[in-house]
């Protein structure tokens, strides 16, 4: 247990450091889980409809931040390769304060996105809202695990 506080220490005391002098920050995120709210319509009957809980098994989030105002998120997609939010037109957007980094993404398809890293746990809440998809309308909050780069 000691050594785990030391560890978990020592991380926060990085990832506050490249905080306070604006340089870049890189935070790997495993699998998440959580609960996704569906719409019906599309793919989505009726009697589906409804909270569920949800996750992403296997699932690798990069969440990278440039020290500005600018970064990127990087995550694997459904053929396993790695893919990046701003590459296929999300503009991403991000801020921090005190124990937290946000990165805010809006899609081009109306796909809205919230990363919410928490510093001191190092877990991020990743809210996800893809209502404009006729497909599969659906708002997410998956929370997964995530370690300094």
């Amino acid at each position: 247990m000691r050594l785990f506080s030391m560890l978990t220490a020592a991380s926060l005391a990085i990832a506050w450091s490249a905080l306070a002098s604006s340089e870049s920050l890189q935070v790997q995120c495993g699998e998440s889980a959580g609960w996704s709210y569906y719409f019906a319509g599309g793919l989505v009957k009726k009697e589906m409809a409804g909270f569920q809980q949800d996750a992403i098994t296997g699932g690798k989030t990069t969440l990278i931040w440039d020290g500005t105002n600018e970064g990127d998120v990087l995550y694997l997609d459904s053929t396993g390769k790695m893919a990046s939010s701003s590459a296929e037109g999300g503009t991403v957007f991000v801020t921090s304060a005190g124990n937290g980094v946000n990165w805010l993404i809006m899609h081009s398809e109306g796909t809205l996105e919230n990363y919410a890293l928490h510093l001191p746990s190092m877990k991020v809440a990743a809210w996800r809202n893809t209502v404009g998809n006729g497909a599969v309308a659906k708002n997410s909050v998956l929370v997964a695990d995530c370690t300094m780069q």
